[in-house]
């Protein structure tokens, strides 16, 4: 049957088996790259030289006080998010002086660099079960190897805060008929592996063969050769090939009829190793293998009670979003927050330039690492009022809040270069929590068992008690330090309220963390740093 349309309820969007939630916008635009060829005794074209084509991808979230997104781009192991971050699962640490004082899970800037990439996927969902979980699924879009060039977080009254992406790559699919399940499967290994069988019913469905005749096993080696991936216990990947023949020291074998993989005979497992295969089939994977992990279905919605989202919230607004501007020379190990008034918008954009390797023998790159130094943009704008705003600004707020400050100049701004932007997500509005900050009170029976995180501790909030309501602590902290004024503009115009826009740049320093983040933590030296 022709299909005739595809709406946003029909396709869902996986990352490396993991199903990315409150997506607003998938997009992926290619541009093809082509040299005309001519010379010198004729008019017409000789040849037409292809070049590597460039697909763009757009990914737009709306922000939900989870930090699972940007964990999953990043490539960041989030098999401990749901306890205390320690040294052994934490991917950040607070460092002051030369040790670690508290560590935290979340994301920094810097893991996207270096040969950080991922694959994307796409399923469409058939018409006739749109509105449901089902895995009838009509064709899937396929991105691998993407790396991420932008990051955009904003925040602005009357909208929903917004955290969007942008990634390249080079390659795009659409698999389908019988290549059009794409699935994802995971072997725990508690020793050494021989074979290993993939979880789909012998005979009746098996590992799609593609119009280069090549199975469609869904890992590549750096030859280009269709692989299967061995992680070990340190997270280091190896990938070998897999094809129909016989086994070898350096390449798997596939049985089209028994659907079983056996290992390349030189790879030896170890316990806490994993084998990890993904591929495109005329199903999606069951429970007839012998896997440990499979992601292979169209979409999961989130439940109440899930413990590794905040399945309850779909998007924040302005009462969900505190914004501090917290200055080190005056706040201090010791001091609290302040929250900046009269904030209307903020937005953070980090560009990372891609810069794309290239050898003889191969038309694609075979790494894309990330450019450093990698500036980030802060813009933030204010309903112009009293002075207080733009004095923090200026780190002149000690002196404004004692009443002694006379005048405030742009020479202010320019010398300041060490503010830090802090940015906190809370589940309650303040109406409901009662206030705001260290005022903000635990009032929602939803609440109730819910974990949280406070400088990276886990706990769960008690049963509410309307004496003495327990303080809640924000979702998610993103913190920017470092930040430096590059313009400003203060505009009035008859019909609008007076403005006060101000731009900021700072450099390689991003770092979005699950929980709160106290003062201490975000002025010491050196400050928040991955944990190596």
């Amino acid at each position: 049957m022709t299909r005739n349309r595809i709406i946003y309820a029909s396709q869902s969007v996986i990352v490396d088996g993991e199903i990315l939630y409150r997506v607003q916008t998938l997009g992926s635009s290619t541009a093809f790259t082509s040299t005309d060829i001519f010379e010198l005794g004729q008019q017409n074209v000789v040849d037409v030289c292809d070049d590597v084509p460039a697909v763009s991808i757009t990914l737009d979230t709306n922000e939900w006080g989870d930090i699972n997104t940007v964990a999953t781009l990043a490539g960041i192991d989030k098999s401990g998010f749901n306890a205390t971050a320690v040294a052994g699962n934490a991917n950040l640490v607070t460092m002051s002086g030369t040790t670690g004082i508290s560590y935290y899970h979340g994301a920094a800037l810097s893991n996207f660099g270096a040969s950080n990439w991922f694959d994307l996927w796409s399923p469409v969902q058939s018409e006739a079960s749109l509105g449901t979980a089902a895995n009838t699924i009509d064709q899937t879009l396929y991105l691998p190897k993407c790396y991420v060039n932008n990051l955009e977080l904003g925040y602005s009254t009357g909208n929903n805060a917004t955290e969007n992406y942008g990634a390249e790559t080079d390659t795009k699919y659409w698999f389908l008929n019988d290549g059009r399940f794409v699935s994802q499967e995971q072997w725990n290994c508690s020793g050494d592996l021989d074979t290993v069988t993939l979880g789909l019913k012998p005979t009746a469905s098996g590992v799609a063969q593609l119009s280069d005749s090549s199975y469609a096993f869904l890992y590549s080696t750096t030859l280009g050769e269709r692989a299967l991936c061995h992680e070990t216990a340190a997270g280091a990947k190896t990938y070998y090939a897999v094809d129909t023949a016989a086994a070898t020291a350096t390449k798997g074998s596939y049985n089209v009829t028994t659907n079983v993989v056996t290992l390349p005979t030189g790879l030896t497992t170890a316990s806490g190793d994993f084998i990890k295969i993904r591929y495109a089939a005329n199903a999606y994977a069951d429970d007839s293998g012998d896997s440990d992990v499979q992601h292979s279905n169209y979409f999961t919605p989130l439940a109440d009670g899930d413990t590794t989202h905040v399945e309850d919230i779909g998007a924040v607004r302005q009462g969900q979003i505190e914004l501090y501007l917290v200055d080190p020379d005056v706040v201090g190990p010791g001091g609290a927050y302040d929250m900046a008034l009269r904030i209307t918008s903020a937005t953070i954009t980090a560009a990372m330039t891609r810069e794309a390797l290239n050898e003889l023998g191969h038309l694609k790159p075979y790494d894309r690492p990330l450019t450093f130094p990698v500036e980030i943009t802060t813009s933030v704008e204010t309903t112009a009022g009293d002075l207080e705003t733009f004095a923090m600004f200026a780190g002149k707020s000690a002196t404004y809040d004692a009443g002694t400050l006379k005048d405030i100049t742009i020479n202010h701004l320019m010398v300041k270069d060490n503010l830090v932007l802090v940015v906190m997500i809370y589940q309650q509005t303040d109406e409901t929590a009662g206030g705001t900050g260290a005022l903000r009170k635990v009032l929602e029976s939803d609440m109730v068992g819910t974990e949280y995180f406070v400088r990276g501790v886990r706990a769960v909030y008690a049963a509410i008690n309307p004496a003495s309501p327990e303080r809640e602590y924000p979702l998610k902290t993103v913190i920017v330090p470092g930040l430096k004024a590059t313009s400003e503009n203060q505009s009035t115009q008859v019909g609008q309220n007076s403005s006060l826009s101000l731009a900021f740049r700072s450099t390689n320093k991003l770092f979005i963390v699950k929980g709160f983040v106290p003062v201490a933590d975000v002025v010491c030296t050196p400050g928040l740093q991955v944990n190596v």
